[in-house]
């Protein structure tokens, strides 16, 4: 029994060489781990400017809008104010972004509730960390209430 543990453990301990011998029998190098990635990285976190024309950065918003709805069934967001869970759908999306600081892009989406009360929201956009766009913030306000039809004479 002694034997097999010893043979076991004298395994264990040439098994590191022999495999850095055989790695190195086919012409591979340890792997080398190159800052140049990581200069690369840091140097893309301070490009915040969007490339992407009015139309696409509106069509963005748009698609994001539809595909939350359709997955959740309504545009869900909570007022800050109340906090209470809103339940939009989308109204319509301004088709002309708007300049924010650091390159940023501001999207403007007119929603509504079941009541017919009209909400804004603004989508903060950025170019993303995987060279797509990126909504990094969303801003909710109460627009005025919906005018009430007056009784006629």
């Amino acid at each position: 029994m002694r034997n097999i543990a010893f043979a076991l453990l004298a395994a264990g301990l040439l098994w590191p060489a022999a495999a850095s011998a055989a790695y190195e029998d086919e012409g591979l190098s340890e792997t080398v781990t190159s800052t140049e990635t990581a200069k690369n990285a840091d140097e893309e976190d301070d490009q915040t400017v969007l490339q992407e024309n009015d139309e696409d950065l509106a069509a963005f918003v748009t698609d994001y809008i539809r595909k939350d709805t359709q997955l959740k069934g309504a545009f869900f967001i909570e007022e800050k104010a109340t906090r209470k869970i809103l339940k939009l759908s989308l109204a319509s999306v301004d088709p002309r972004p708007v300049n924010g600081e650091g390159g940023v892009k501001k999207v403007t989406a007119v929603f509504k509730d079941a009541a017919g009360k009209k909400y804004t929201a603004v989508f903060h956009l950025q170019n993303g960390p995987w060279g797509g766009l990126d909504i990094f913030k969303l801003e909710i306000k109460a627009s005025a209430p919906p005018a009430k039809a007056g009784k006629q004479g």
